[in-house]
């Protein structure tokens, strides 16, 4: 008896060039997962993207630039099959016939549309204009459940804040294989085993839009520039533990020093951390030399990603191939999903495909 391949699916958005957050809370493990004997799918999510639009966007410039910069981060087009989401119609089609199964009342509950209620002016869905809130983010997990039933996953590498959207699309998958038999793989979450960074301004998360983020592809200058704005004002205050272990000294330095501190014990040699650690439990002046010291470990971590997002080859031209044949790749599953999902409820396979 043959064990079934794990496969494995995971996406990011297009909102831009990619930063260290997206570097260790991704890509670091989609490169660990590639080089184990799954079958790996990632996609570029651009039709997520147009939950929150408010005017028009070029997301298929960031779409190649974000695919130029994971294969220059080593994800291997050998090992894993990459694809952009708009490039599988039968994601939509999917999502479609998953919410005439859902009930609105759960959709409600999920945490991106509470934390978009939450951001309304006196957190309140109700006025004169009645509710603002756009189908397509109330509707962002029923996409999400698509994305992952259409390949048939079954394991999900999430952070805690996608976690629920995993639940929802386990219970919409358990739910249609109830009502209309066998159709769906039940998929699993796992943790991702990523690393959270803060922002460059000590903030919860790093993002373009928050301004506080470190890129990928940052040339020195930019990388100098953005660790000189970190504000350091505040001088050292005592650490009262013994250790120092980052998870221990950190959370007892300000935020933005803080944040200086964990990027620089992700990137630079222990010695070189613990260093730092003993310069500022003596509370010594230090700071500048630490931006300078950072900046040196950080330009030498994106050098060799930005020689090969700027190598010969590693073009448009050849990334929008690159996508046309992985859409190849991944269609004949997709479609194989939604005619069983078709075929089951009762409306019959599509006849424009037979």
């Amino acid at each position: 008896m043959t064990t079934r391949k794990d496969v494995i699916l995971s996406g990011i958005r297009p909102t831009g060039r990619l930063h260290f957050g997206n570097y260790f809370g991704a890509i670091q493990h989609f490169l660990r997962l590639q080089e184990q004997d799954h079958t790996c799918y990632y996609f570029i999510a651009d039709y997520h993207a147009l939950t929150t639009i408010k005017e028009s966007t070029d997301y298929f410039r960031q779409t190649l630039d974000m695919l130029r910069t994971y294969i220059a981060c080593g994800l291997d087009p050998a090992k894993s099959v990459i694809y952009r989401q708009s490039d599988l119609p039968s994601t939509a089609e999917l999502a479609l016939l998953l919410g005439m199964i859902t009930n609105v009342g759960m959709l409600e509950r999920g945490t991106t549309y509470k934390d978009a209620v939450s951001k309304l002016p006196g957190g309140t869905t109700s006025g004169a204009e009645g509710n603002p809130i756009s189908y397509g983010l109330l509707g962002y997990p029923v996409l999400m459940s698509a994305d992952i039933l259409i390949v048939q996953a079954n394991v999900v590498p999430v952070g805690d804040d996608q976690r629920q959207h995993v639940e929802i699309t386990i219970d919409l998958a358990q739910r249609f294989n109830h009502r209309f038999g066998e159709v769906f793989t039940i998929p699993r979450s796992v943790d991702r085993g990523a690393i959270r960074l803060p922002g460059l301004d000590g903030g919860a998360k790093m993002g373009k839009s928050e301004n506080n983020d470190l890129g990928l592809l940052d040339d020195p200058a930019t990388v100098l520039k953005k660790l000189k704005a970190v504000p350091t004002t505040t001088d050292p205050a005592p650490l009262t533990t013994e250790s120092n272990a980052p998870d221990d000294v950190i959370p007892q330095m300000p935020p933005s020093v803080g944040a200086l501190y964990r990027f620089l014990s992700l990137l630079a040699p222990e010695e070189v951390y613990l260093d730092f650690v003993g310069k500022y439990r003596r509370g010594e002046k230090f700071y500048g030399t630490l931006k300078t010291t950072l900046a040196e470990h950080v330009n030498r971590f994106n050098a060799p990603i930005i020689d090969k997002f700027n190598a010969p080859g590693n073009d448009d031209a050849f990334v929008t191939e690159f996508l046309r044949e992985n859409a190849k790749r991944v269609s004949p599953v997709a479609l194989d999903t939604v005619e069983s999902c078709r075929a089951a409820m009762g409306i019959g396979r599509s006849l424009h495909r037979a």
